[in-house]
């Protein structure tokens, strides 16, 4: 029987945030059997009042967003990767959409409308849309997921990381053992920004030349910093160098009376802001004293660390170790050029020392 034929009813099964009606259309071989298919459909989905807020994007986001990410993740990955996410790009541009009407034409049009953001946050930008409608279609609230199969390309020109070279390592740990001497600290040991102001004094054994990482400090917005498991629950424990050693003395006669490595100016955890304002001044203060010194942010130090241990021959297993990533192959993707610049100087030397043969085989 073709479409023209069928009897079609069309009824309110919800609001949009300004009280406009959504409606959706129900057919059959008669108004009666169109109507049923209605009452069908809503006895199963809920009244239009039950409905209102869940039935666009931006209502279903909040309930994804509570339900789905924050039990799961720790607060400071809900806040940075979820929540700012969804409320910074997703919620402009589509959340007061119906997600039964979304198209994926509608989905490619608002990723060309961000593509000009980094690759870091269109990225997470396609998870958390893909999160948001692969629920919503799991809970009967659209049929399918219309980004599912559409591509976000960044254009963004990415920012290259800086790092310091072997002479410039010697240079910066000269200045900040005066300064600033948790930067030598992390130049030697490649720890993240929160692991680094969350040591205490005992974590590093002088004896053994030793030190381990059993926490981080992260602060939520609008609370005071506070301590949590390291990222990936990354709990190691790893050699210390004689620098490192240096550094960590000249911290705790600088800080006597507190039990934090590096603490805050009450004598407890120090925030991660406001320590990455400190070292930023720090930088372009040695940065005026020597001219071509890069001005390293706190992460370009943990990759300084990585890429010195690549530079000196130390294979990827155990920089992923060192440095805590819960995957090699992380460690790989960011250290693996290295890596081919060493094979390209061992095949340089092959080449040097073996001798062309010709003439065909033997």
């Amino acid at each position: 029987m073709s479409a023209k034929k069928l009897k079609k009813i069309a009824v309110t099964i919800g609001f949009k945030a300004d009280n406009t009606p959504i409606k959706k259309a129900f057919y059959g071989r008669s108004t009666a059997q169109a109507k049923s298919r209605a009452e069908r459909w809503l006895e199963s989905h809920g009244t239009p009042e039950k409905q209102a807020d869940i039935l666009t994007l931006g209502g279903w986001a909040a309930r994804w967003l509570n339900v789905y990410k924050k039990p799961d993740v720790t607060p400071t990955a809900y806040t940075t990767t979820y929540e700012i996410t969804v409320r910074r790009h997703i919620l402009p541009a589509l959340g007061s959409c119906v997600m039964m009407d979304l198209t994926p034409m509608d989905i490619k049009a608002f990723y060309n409308s961000v593509s000009h953001l980094s690759k870091s946050v269109c990225s997470k930008i396609k998870m958390c849309l893909n999160g948001i409608l692969e629920t919503a279609v799991e809970n009967g609230l659209c049929e399918h997921n219309p980004a599912h199969k559409v591509k976000i390309e960044s254009t963004a020109t990415p920012r290259v990381k800086e790092v310091f070279s072997n002479a410039e390592i010697e240079i910066a740990s000269a200045w900040f053992l005066q300064t600033m001497p948790e930067v030598v600290l992390a130049l030697e040991t490649g720890v993240r920004r929160g692991e680094l102001l969350g040591f205490f004094k005992s974590d590093f054994d002088t004896r053994r030349h030793v030190y381990s990482v059993a926490r981080t400090v992260r602060k939520p917005r609008g609370q005071a910093p506070e301590t949590a498991a390291p990222k990936s629950l990354s709990y190691r424990t790893n050699p210390l160098t004689d620098r490192a050693l240096q550094a960590v003395e000249l911290l705790r006669q600088r800080y006597p009376d507190s039990p934090y490595l590096i603490p805050g100016p009450d004598g407890g955890l120090m925030r991660p802001d406001t320590w990455s304002r400190r070292l930023k001044t720090e930088m372009n203060r040695m940065a005026q004293r020597y001219k071509d010194m890069p001005r390293l942010t706190a992460h370009e130090l943990r990759h300084t660390h990585g890429t010195y241990l690549r530079r000196h021959g130390v294979d990827i297993y155990s920089i992923a170790k060192i440095l805590g990533h819960k995957d090699v192959e992380v460690t790989a993707r960011i250290y693996v050029h290295n890596e081919l610049n060493e094979l390209r100087k061992a095949l340089r030397w092959m080449q040097r020392r073996s001798p062309i043969i010709s003439g065909g085989a033997a």
